[in-house]
């Protein structure tokens, strides 16, 4: 059964959205920070024997050597920076792209540059390629091949420019922009997988509807239109009656007759998609006639008394303030209970109790025997009988994370009790 999503599930799904955004960035942050100042720590000074020291990245491929790297906190700092704006890439793609590349660009004119300090701008770029930026991508990249590999000759730390760094660093721009292309494009096959699996299984819920729906007009609807038809005929020709089998008749006819635009109403809705009945060929929308909702409450309660039932009704609140599914589902289970008296115990005392608050709907059924039964005449049958009634009642409620509770009452009677919140968007509306 669909079920509208709560503030605990939003805040569940946010909590992991946000673990996303900002988990992913602590590894990242790690290489380039921790990766970048071990790399620092390494001797580039020239070896006693006349070889380069230093790791292979901070030897020239002509001889040179780079000057000692101090990471002083200028330096600490951007490399810092680089990585605190990346959990804002998805809500500013293109800034925070432009701060890791300023933060890089930063660190390389201000040290040496080595070891993993573009992980940063990587991500960023990653990033902002797979959200369709990618002239800001390639413009990006342009100026990174333009100023890391070359910064150290330009500013002085070394008299010549390293080749091996430039080819590096294109290769480097190279796989960043190829593998957030490999990726875009898997996404965008699982994306589009994904919605053509649901526009199956749209289709399969459509033609399920559909199924019903004819199934329901071949079966209920006839049957129904028949009992309205020969009740109608019944009161015509029956003018000698007594009067308590013609009200009768007049009840059948009229229930059916509701029954019937009620049905046609759900009929109506289970053949729409999207909202346009397949096979209307008169221009009207997908219901005919308004859905049964708390105003049709009073109209319930006289039918039931036209039947002989003893109800009365008390409703506390404004009406207007319930709408939408609690509505609906607060008339269902209002009626189910009637019309359970009805059945099972037509000679109890029925009352019907709707009290409206600014959030919730209280429902209260009760019924009560009669005097004569009171003193030890039992009713037609027992209301806890075997049936639907109290599992579709209980699912109503469970529909709009409200609550139900049914019993036998000490005197013999049945109680239904019921707390629905106050909901105002269908559940299937809430992706």
């Amino acid at each position: 059964m669909d079920r509208t999503p709560t503030v605990a599930d939003a805040s569940r799904w946010g909590g992991r959205r946000r673990f996303a955004r900002v988990g992913r960035v602590l590894p990242v942050a790690f290489l380039q920070i921790v990766g970048t100042l071990v790399a620092s720590r390494f001797a580039t000074s020239a070896g006693g024997d006349g070889s380069n020291g230093g790791p292979p990245w901070a030897r020239h491929a002509f001889g040179g050597t780079v000057d000692p790297v101090l990471v002083g906190p200028i330096a600490i700092a951007l490399l810092v920076a680089g990585v605190v704006v990346l959990p804002w890439r998805w809500r500013w793609p293109r800034g925070v792209l432009l701060v890791t590349l300023a933060t890089t660009v930063g660190f390389a004119l201000v040290v040496s540059p080595r070891g993993p300090f573009v992980a940063a701008l990587t991500m960023a770029m990653a990033n902002a390629w797979l959200r369709g930026h990618r002239w800001w991508v390639a413009v990006s990249g342009a100026v990174a091949i333009a100023v890391l590999p070359t910064a150290d000759a330009v500013l002085g730390r070394s008299s010549v420019l390293d080749l091996s760094a430039v080819l590096l660093c294109v290769a480097w721009v190279t796989v960043t922009i190829a593998v957030s292309e490999l990726v875009r494009v898997r996404l965008e096959r699982v994306a589009e997988r994904r919605r053509q699996r649901a526009e199956a299984d749209r289709r399969r819920a459509t033609d399920e509807r559909v199924r019903i729906a004819r199934e329901l007009h071949d079966s209920v609807a006839h049957s129904m239109s028949l009992i309205n038809l020969q009740a109608g005929v019944a009161l015509h020709l029956g003018a000698d009656l007594p009067e308590q089998t013609r009200d009768s008749l007049a009840n059948i006819r009229d229930s059916s007759r509701d029954a019937l635009v009620e049905l046609r109403t759900i009929l109506g809705v289970l053949r729409s998609v999207d909202g346009t009945r397949e096979g209307a060929a008169d221009g009207e929308g997908s219901e005919r006639a308004p859905t049964a909702g708390l105003d049709r409450v009073a109209e319930l309660v006289e039918r039931a008394r036209a039947a002989g039932v003893d109800v009365t009704l008390s409703l506390d609140g404004d009406r207007a303030g319930v709408h939408g599914v609690t509505d609906r589902n607060a008339f269902r289970i209002v009626q189910e209970s009637v019309t359970n008296v009805m059945k099972h115990a037509p000679g109890h005392r029925a009352a019907v109790t709707i009290s409206i608050g600014p959030d919730v709907v209280d429902l209260l059924v009760e019924d009560h025997p009669a005097q004569s039964q009171a003193a030890g005449i039992p009713s037609t049958e027992p209301l806890a009988s075997t049936g639907n009634g109290i599992i579709g009642m209980r699912e109503r409620a469970n529909a709009v994370d409200g609550t139900l509770s049914s019993g036998p009452t000490t005197d013999g009677g049945w109680r239904v009790a019921a707390r629905l919140p106050i909901v105002g968007t269908e559940p299937e509306d809430i992706r």
